[in-house]
C-alpha cells in the first residue's frame, strides 16, 4: 500500500485543461466539416456531378451519330436542342434518361442549348473525346466523370447524413460547455467530482487502476453505492511543469479516505533461476 501525508484542511480546485478542449475542438470541428461536405452535395455537389456524367454521356452519343450526319444536318438539328434532355419538375431541372430522372443545376447551360465543341461536325466525327475534354476544361469540369448519376433520394441521404454530423456536433458542444462550467475539487472534506458534491466519509472504495498520466487519468469513487468517475486528464491534468494537478488532487483525497483502495500493481517477475 502506498502511503499518502496528511494535509491539514486541503482547498485544491482542478479546472478543465487546455488539451480538453483542444480535443473538443478537433473533434467538433471535424464533425461540422462532414456535416457541410453533405449539405453542399446535397444542395449543389450531386447536382453538378449529374451535370457532368449526363453531358458526358450526350457527348459519347452525339460523337456517334456524327459519323452518320452531314456537316449541315448536323448544325441544323443541334442548333434548336439542348445537349442534355431534361424537363422541369416541381421545382427541380431533371435530366431523363429513359425513364430515369436526375437533378439538375438550376442554372444548367447543358439543358438550354449544345455548347459550340458539339456544333463543330468536323470535330466531333474525329474525336468526340477531344471534343470533351475541350468542354470540361473550359466549364471547369472533371475530365473522368463519375460511375453513376445520382437520383433525389440520393440527395436526401445527404441531406440526412448532413443533419446526423449536425446533431453530434451540438452534443459534443454541449459536454464542452458542460465541462467548461465544471471543476474538480477538494475542500476541507467536501468534493466535487463529475458535477456533484459528497463528502470524503461517504466514499467506500477507490479504484487507481486507471489513474495517472500513463494510463486514462482517471479514478472510480464509489460513493453512496454508485460511481463517480474522477477525471484527471480532464480537469487539473498531469504536467510536471504545473505540478500535476491531478494528482495534487488525488494525494489531498487519499490523506483523508481510510476505506479500501484497488491500485495498479505490476504483475510479478521472477528469475528463471542461477
Amino acid at each position: 500500500m502506498l502511503k499518502y501525508s496528511r494535509m491539514s484542511e486541503p482547498h485544491i480546485t482542478c479546472k478543465p485543461t487546455a488539451d480538453t478542449f483542444v480535443r473538443f475542438g478537433i473533434v467538433m470541428a471535424a464533425l461540422f466539416g462532414f456535416a457541410i461536405y453533405f449539405f453542399y452535395d446535397g444542395h449543389t455537389g450531386y447536382r453538378k456531378k449529374n451535370e457532368t456524367i449526363c453531358s458526358y454521356m450526350a457527348f459519347a452519343e452525339l460523337g456517334k451519330q456524327a459519323l452518320e450526319s452531314t456537316a449541315d444536318a448536323w448544325r441544323a438539328e443541334l442548333e434548336s436542342r439542348p445537349l442534355i434532355q431534361a424537363e422541369q419538375v416541381g421545382e427541380e431541372l431533371m435530366a431523363v434518361q429513359g425513364e430515369l430522372r436526375f437533378p439538375l443545376p438550376k442554372q444548367c447551360e447543358a439543358a438550354k442549348s449544345c455548347p459550340p465543341e458539339v456544333l463543330d461536325h468536323a470535330a466531333m466525327s474525329r474525336s468526340w473525346s477531344d471534343c470533351w475534354a475541350a468542354y470540361s476544361n473550359r466549364l471547369h469540369l472533371p475530365i473522368s466523370p463519375g460511375e453513376h448519376a445520382y437520383d433525389l433520394a440520393a440527395i436526401r441521404e445527404q441531406w440526412i447524413a448532413g443533419g446526423v454530423f449536425i446533431a453530434l456536433g451540438c452534443v459534443l458542444l454541449y459536454f464542452a460547455l458542460r465541462t467548461r462550467s465544471r471543476v474538480m475539487e477538494l475542500r476541507g472534506d467536501c468534493l466535487t467530482v463529475a458535477g456533484q458534491q459528497f463528502r470524503v466519509s461517504d466514499i467506500s472504495h477507490i479504484d487507481l487502476r486507471q489513474w495517472g498520466a500513463g494510463f486514462k487519468g482517471c479514478a472510480t469513487l464509489t460513493v453512496n453505492g454508485r460511481k463517480v468517475k474522477a477525471d484527471g486528464m480532464t480537469y487539473g491534468g498531469f504536467n510536471k511543469e504545473k505540478g500535476e494537478p491531478a494528482e495534487q488532487f488525488m494525494q489531498a483525497l487519499l490523506a483523508q479516505y481510510t476505506g479500501e483502495i484497488t491500485e495498479y500493481a505490476l504483475p510479478e517477475t521472477s528469475d528463471s533461476g542461477d
